[in-house]
């Protein structure tokens, strides 16, 4: 029960933390990438729906959205960054034989705005609860090259 309620303090901690300054206001976080987005679970895989970014830092992600997702969500966001593998290798020294073309995030949704006439898009905020520290070094490098 004690780890159930840890769980629970580092989540209100993780909030309490977290703002969307923190995406909005990172430099050059408004740059747009394709991303594709799946509600996380065994069988997430490549995304079920194709989004754009609005705002991605390491802290998190703001994006337009046409499915309906509740606040608390996890999601998987496979993030397409041009040339991804050939940024990768400059900080790993392994090589593959298949190249990778996008990098995963696991993110938490923390607000989800109607957006248009009809509100079928959404902007969807959500801060990054796991990623490989590789990949952020990756996206920060990308962000920085503006």
């Amino acid at each position: 029960m004690k780890d159930k309620a840890t769980t629970q303090e580092n989540e209100d901690v993780a909030l309490l933390i977290f703002n969307e300054d923190l995406v909005k206001k990172y430099p050059r976080s408004n740059r747009r990438l394709a991303v594709g987005v799946a509600k996380y679970g065994i069988s997430a895989e490549k995304g079920e729906e194709e989004a754009q970014t609005v705002h991605i830092s390491p802290f998190g992600i703001q994006l337009r959205v046409s499915h309906e997702y509740e606040e608390g969500d996890l999601l998987k966001i496979f993030v397409n960054i041009p040339d991804y593998w050939e940024r990768k290798r400059r900080f790993v020294d392994y090589s593959r034989i298949d190249t990778p073309d996008n990098f995963k995030i696991l993110v938490k949704v923390v607000s989800s705005e109607e957006v248009g006439k009809r509100g079928k898009k959404k902007i969807l905020l959500a801060r990054t609860v796991n990623m490989d520290e590789v990949d952020e070094q990756v996206l920060k490098a990308f962000l920085q090259e503006g």
